[in-house]
């Protein structure tokens, strides 16, 4: 029997649904504790900064 390897390219704990419009995840991120709209927000400045770091290297 394989024993199951943890590491960070593996598929995430948590499963969301893809479904959920716009507003309704909004909505659900209003309510969320302190710690997880300072996450939801740091993990939008890494996102943004990894985005203006991109570089086109074909057409």
């Amino acid at each position: 029997m394989k024993k199951k390897v943890n590491n960070i390219f593996s598929e995430p704990s948590e499963t969301y649904i893809t479904n959920v419009s716009e507003n309704d995840r909004l909505r659900a991120d209003v309510f969320r504790s302190d710690m997880g709209k300072l996450k939801l927000f740091t993990k939008m400045l890494r996102t943004n900064a990894l985005l203006i770091k991109a570089v086109i290297v074909h057409k």
